[in-house]
């Protein structure tokens, strides 16, 4: 099926409004704004632009100069950081576009977090997650280098997830608490869904991996724990709270709702609004 001008010129402009969504987000993205592109018609258009993955299409943004740090959302400026820590998976990723987007990989990363949430990362095989996956295991070695990397990928998914949803709950809103609290529900909401991907991240936050894992792994945990640095920084606070203790304290908190959320009762937003209003606000006024 040919690609109206039109549509290529809305895919082309999405790649760089929104370049961390795959090609079946943006497909459905396209179609909430009456304009239809199927997936593979959407990943046709950016290869042949080179915007292949999603790392092409940010640094494509940064370098026409369409966006700053100050202007990138916090999962954008994830993404780039951690793409540029990597750099050997950047360096494949340029010489193979199709990978980051490759069907294949993603339904790695959807099998695999089904068989880490059921079985924790020491227990899960990679033969069982290929075998899940319907592929034969030396085929994972074309997307994955290891079991790590496999997981350290689907952690960073995970927790780019958890930063658009607080992207999107922040959007119009300026004040401080207000802006912690949508923050909270954000998040809550993500940590309770039954999602896998999600749930990996999750669960990560409870156990210690080995500490070569744990040190990749910590680097998507500590910038997005920097979001609710900058949050409580901006509240006014009196002078003797110790804004460290209440950013752990609160996450803390906040991850721990995991273990004991019960679908039906409060939901993540009422949560959060007994959380900051309830019990925050009026123990710091």
């Amino acid at each position: 099926m040919s690609v109206t001008r039109s549509a290529k010129t809305a895919a082309l402009a999405l790649a760089k409004e929104r370049p961390e969504i795959g090609k079946v987000r943006a497909a459905r993205e396209l179609r909430s704004r009456g304009i239809h592109v199927s997936p593979s018609g959407v990943h046709a258009i950016w290869k042949r632009n080179g915007l292949g993955n999603s790392y092409q299409r940010l640094l494509s943004r940064v370098r026409a100069g369409d966006a700053s740090a100050a202007t990138l959302s916090e999962s954008q400026r994830a993404l780039l950081k951690r793409r540029k820590i990597s750099r050997g998976v950047i360096a494949r990723a340029e010489g193979n576009a199709e990978s980051a987007d490759h069907p294949r990989r993603e339904r790695l990363i959807e099998v695999a977090a089904r068989v880490f949430n059921q079985k924790g990362y020491e227990a899960a095989s990679l033969r069982e997650i290929c075998e899940a996956a319907g592929i034969l295991p030396g085929s994972m070695y074309y997307h994955f280098r290891s079991k790590e990397d496999l997981y350290v990928t689907l952690h960073a998914e995970g927790f780019r997830q958890v930063n658009e949803a607080v992207d999107r709950a922040l959007e119009g809103k300026a004040d401080a608490w207000e802006r912690l609290e949508a923050a909270i529900a954000a998040h809550l909401g993500e940590l309770v869904k039954h999602s896998d991907v999600p749930g990996v991240t999750g669960a990560s936050l409870f156990h210690a991996a080995p500490p070569a894992l744990q040190r990749r792994l910590n680097r998507d945990r500590n910038a997005y724990e920097n979001r609710f640095r900058e949050l409580i920084a901006g509240l006014r606070l009196p002078r003797d709270v110790d804004q460290t203790l209440l950013r752990l304290n609160l996450l803390g908190a906040m991850n721990w709702t995991r273990i004991w959320y019960r679908p039906g009762k409060r939901t993540p937003a009422e949560i959060a609004h007994h959380l900051v209003n309830k019990i925050l606000r009026k123990s710091l006024d």
